[in-house]
């Protein structure tokens, strides 16, 4: 699956993208991140099936934790379109990856990060063949936060 980088730039900055967003407790995600992701993993390439780019995520209700999986053409989040914007530029097509996302300030010192999973292609049929990548990769990162957030003092 190919994108043309020009369209693609106008569907981000201009929030086109499609997205399904899911909430539960910090806890919950930690405690089967597997089970709370399936939903954002199934989104991600039902909508890939369509043609379409999109993405999935799973807020903490109670903490700054965002998890998402999106489709984008570069390894960067949608959140930073005015970067993509100029870094897509005269760019021509280009392949659709599909990255995992972490964004909190528990994470690390910059509060995001991002890694790409496979390509688009890859990803369509085989979500199954990346479920282990990607629930490690949930479960190592909220591990991080967890240790993050308790260095913190109790009254925050």
């Amino acid at each position: 699956m190919e994108k043309d980088a020009a369209s693609f730039v106008d569907d981000v900055v201009n929030e086109k993208i499609e997205g399904k967003s899911f909430s539960k407790k910090l806890s919950e995600i930690e405690a089967d991140p597997a089970k709370v992701m399936q939903p954002v993993y199934d989104y991600v390439e039902e909508q890939l099936n369509l043609g379409k780019l999109a993405y999935g995520e799973v807020k903490a209700s109670d903490e700054e934790v965002a998890l998402r999986l999106e489709t984008n053409l570069i390894n960067l989040p949608f959140k930073d379109a005015n970067i993509i914007s100029k870094m897509m530029q005269d760019q021509g097509t280009l392949p659709v990856n599909v990255y995992i996302v972490i964004v909190s300030p528990w994470v690390n010192k910059s509060g995001l990060r991002i890694d790409e999973v496979a390509s688009a292609d890859d990803y369509i049929g085989n979500v199954s063949k990346y479920l282990d990548k990607m629930n490690n990769w949930v479960s190592e990162h909220l591990d991080m936060v967890k240790e993050n957030l308790e260095k913190q003092p109790e009254d925050k």
